[in-house]
């Protein structure tokens, strides 16, 4: 019953807002987003589908070149197929953001390359524990680590520097759960995907805060945003229940990735602890629990960066 109540109470709380109503009633006074970025490279994780997808198009219609990351050949080939109105050049790179080997192998191969724009946008919410081949929790090298070990390796070899931008794509389902790095990698017993989820996406907001202070003086800007509620494959595939009854008003992806796209265009500066949600900063915590539950900060760090084998 308290888990019944606690869900029961986030919707109430937050359904006018995440969902496309919130949109459509902050959007009314709005300037259209009109996004220049020739000349640039953008790299996108999660490509091949979904607010990934529409990241990558919007850029390249924009004129920015798009290094398009995914595992699937064959969806990255069929998003390619799609793209009907690239300005931009559109770059197909396979890689499972589940594997750090792929991911350092991507670094690798990326160096001597300038990155203007890194968006973080791959995720997964996985109701079955499944694990890598290096031995973590499949969402939890999906959502977390592997951004970490890629942004950082990418910040090494100069891929990523001065005037660079990197975009997190959280969740507002973070809004549930405090920063617990010792929960992030969850054992196949009391694995609960949603939860994992939740934390992963809240380790983001608070990984953003830490890479803004580590990372200062490199001129490299660092924001975390989150798309609301989304109607997308992987919502359809893993919260089926949650679909079915707020399908009518969920986001399209359009709606989901506006914010992403305005953040690239216009490069706000905030301090720590926000998340931009619908072209504003919002608190990362909307009470004092989540906040006072939360590890110190520096944890996450040791705990990324020891998985990372960095």
């Amino acid at each position: 019953m308290k888990a019944l109540s606690l869900i029961l109470r986030f919707f109430a709380r937050y359904l006018p807002s995440f969902s496309r109503i919130g949109y459509w009633v902050r959007s009314l006074g709005w300037s259209p987003l009109r996004l220049d970025a020739s000349g640039q490279t953008w790299l996108v994780t999660g490509a091949s589908g979904g607010l990934g997808e529409a990241i990558a198009s919007a850029g390249a219609a924009a004129g920015a070149d798009i290094l398009a990351v995914a595992r699937s050949r064959d969806k990255l080939e069929a998003m390619h197929a799609r793209q009907t109105e690239a300005r931009g050049d559109v770059t197909l790179i396979e890689a499972d953001c589940a594997s750090l080997d792929d991911l350092r192998r991507l670094a690798s191969d990326l160096a001597g390359t300038k990155i203007d724009v890194l968006v973080n946008n791959v995720g997964v919410l996985l109701n079955e524990y499944s694990e890598t081949s290096e031995g973590f929790e499949t969402s939890y090298a999906t959502n977390i680590l592997g951004q970490f070990a890629l942004t950082e390796a990418l910040i090494e070899n100069g891929t990523l520097g001065r005037d660079s931008l990197v975009v997190s794509m959280s969740s507002g389902g973070m809004y549930n759960v405090p920063t617990l790095p010792d929960e992030l990698d969850a054992p196949a017993e009391n694995f609960n995907g949603a939860r994992a989820y939740a934390l992963h996406k809240r380790a983001q907001v608070t990984l953003t805060d830490l890479w803004k202070q580590r990372h200062a003086e490199r001129g490299i800007a660092f924001l975390v945003a989150h798309p609301g509620w989304v109607d997308t494959q992987g919502v359809k595939t893993s919260l089926p229940v949650f679909r079915r009854l707020l399908a009518p008003v969920l986001r399209g992806v359009k709606e989901g990735v506006d914010t992403v796209l305005w953040l690239i265009g216009r490069r706000p500066v905030t301090g720590v602890e926000r998340i931009w949600f619908d072209r504003a900063a919002r608190p990362v915590h909307m009470g004092s629990a989540t906040r006072e539950a939360s590890a110190p900060a520096a944890q996450l760090w040791d705990r990324l960066a020891s998985d990372a084998g960095r």
